[in-house]
């Protein structure tokens, strides 16, 4: 009976550490990544960034997609 005790919670830690919370977001990624352009278009459009900073994020995200 107590053998099974620390078995648990071995199996239990060996579950959480493999697995990156970013699996759950990544299924959704073109929303993301369309989510993402849309809020950098935003800010280039008022001047917070300029255009170049605004393709040279819109490279990474689709980069990263």
């Amino acid at each position: 009976g107590d053998a099974l005790v620390p078995r648990a919670d071995v199996v239990i830690e060996n579950r959480v550490h493999p697995v990156p919370l970013t699996n759950a977001k990544d299924e959704p990624k073109s929303q993301d990544i369309y989510t993402e352009l849309l809020r950098l278009d935003n800010l280039r459009k008022r001047n917070i960034i300029t255009e170049s900073e605004f393709e040279a994020q819109k490279q990474k995200l689709l980069a990263a997609g």
